[in-house]
């Protein structure tokens, strides 16, 4: 005979599942976030596990599904490099498979084109009264905070700042 959960327990996962599917109409979260959150509430950790399973099997949440929006819209619009994107879903907890599916999508991507684009964009907005060396600065701070590797990051900036040109 299966033992029943109390009644407490019960009434304690439905509000931490209620908590949950707000929490997650406001923006995606991942498992390990939600559980943070639960556990920053005072829930139990069964009450926490349990509404965990519940909000998964409504659909609720899914690691998976975060992570691919997550690459797409940061990787694929944003620009951002795929050793940041790594980064950022470790730090929100996504297991490693589901972050290596996901970063799947960027497996074609020339980063070097990626960079550019994005460095020329940039470089438009600038004053153009600035010098090439304080252009080429400033966009090697914006490359590196994208999270591309220094050396990517100084050849982008040189090139498109003309800092690789001779000026009369």
């Amino acid at each position: 005979m299966t033992a029943q959960p109390r009644t407490d327990d019960r009434e304690a996962t439905a509000r931490a599942v209620t908590f949950v599917l707000r929490s997650t109409k406001a923006r995606p979260q991942t498992a390990a976030e939600l559980r943070r959150k639960l556990a920053d509430q005072d829930y139990d950790t069964t009450v926490i596990d349990a509404a965990i399973v519940r909000a998964t099997g409504l659909g609720a949440i899914d690691d998976a599904a975060f992570a691919r929006a997550w690459v797409a819209d940061r990787g694929l619009v944003r620009g951002y490099s795929v050793s940041r994107l790594r980064q950022e879903l470790r730090r929100r907890q996504v297991p490693q498979p589901q972050i290596d599916d996901a970063l799947a999508q960027l497996q074609d991507r020339d980063d070097l084109a990626v960079a550019t684009d994005l460095a020329r964009a940039r470089a438009q907005r600038m004053p153009p009264t600035l010098a090439p060396d304080a252009v080429a600065r400033r966009l090697l701070g914006f490359l590196a905070r994208r999270g591309y590797s220094e050396a990517l990051a100084r050849r982008v900036a040189i090139d498109v700042s003309g800092l690789d040109r001779q000026w009369d």
